[in-house]
């Protein structure tokens, strides 16, 4: 077959040349794909390592399959790391955030409960969504061909957010308000390779939030952009700073 799957084959030791997938992938290997015994395909697991597995024995409960072939992925820009603080929206939109963000290199996620936000899940709901939500990360990477699975930190209140700040080189905040360009700002933070942006929901930023994160080190931008809906702004202010960040690289090698 000329198209070669690639599957998500969670954690393998080192000295293993066989692995026993679970069963819900078994089933989607053998079942759903219809991969035959002796075909190959592609795998990864979560550290960010690359497969060529072949299919031993097609058991749609227990499927074995032998290790051809494995690749550590090199992760270009491995000191930059782009997180996205993201208030909570309604309906299916964080679903949507997700799978976009990982295809655009995103490197961890943060569910917040803003003053604006529309979701307001219970907390015994918040691990059923956190599960759902890792699977969409996985499956995202499935898609596109990223190896290294995005963190998802567990959701958190804005008032803790000032706890996760200090990881971050810089924090941004695009706002609709008066405030400096984002170019301007990454501009002035040459050395900032740990960025976090954090988005407001659909009712947007309120003042006192702002405010706060103002005080907690966070700087508010002003996008080069019409208003975006929030499903939308963090992808194109990633968009922005990768371009940045790569532009900046080139230019210093340059030099």
């Amino acid at each position: 077959m000329s198209f070669k799957p690639r599957l998500f084959i969670g954690a393998v030791p080192g000295d293993q040349t066989e692995i026993v997938l679970d069963e819900p992938t078994s089933r989607y290997l053998v079942t759903v794909l219809r991969i035959r015994e002796g075909l190959s395909f592609f795998g990864f697991d979560p550290n960010g390592c690359e497969y060529v597995l072949n299919l031993k024995t097609p058991d749609p409960e227990r499927a074995v399959v032998v290790i051809r072939s494995r690749t550590e992925k090199s992760q270009n820009n491995s000191n930059v790391c782009l997180a996205l603080g993201q208030s909570l929206p309604k309906a299916s939109k964080m679903d949507l955030i997700l799978r976009q963000g990982t295809e655009i290199g995103i490197h961890r996620f943060i569910p917040l409960i803003t003053q604006r936000s529309i979701s307001r899940p219970e907390i015994s709901q918040y691990e059923h969504k956190k599960d759902r939500w890792n699977k969409i990360l996985i499956e995202a990477c499935r898609q596109c061909g990223r190896t290294n699975i995005p963190a998802l930190d567990d959701v958190r209140n804005w008032n803790e957010a000032q706890e996760f700040f200090k990881d971050f080189d810089l924090v941004l905040m695009p706002y609709e308000k008066e405030a400096m360009t984002l170019r301007t700002v990454l501009e002035s933070r040459p050395s900032a390779f740990k960025i976090l942006v954090l988005i407001g929901p659909e009712g947007g930023w309120s003042k006192e939030e702002v405010f706060q994160a103002q005080g907690w080190g966070a700087v508010p931008v002003h996008l080069p952009t019409p208003i975006l809906r929030t499903e939308t702004a963090g992808v194109s202010c990633f968009s922005m700073i990768q371009f940045h960040l790569s532009h900046s690289k080139e230019a210093g090698e340059g030099n």
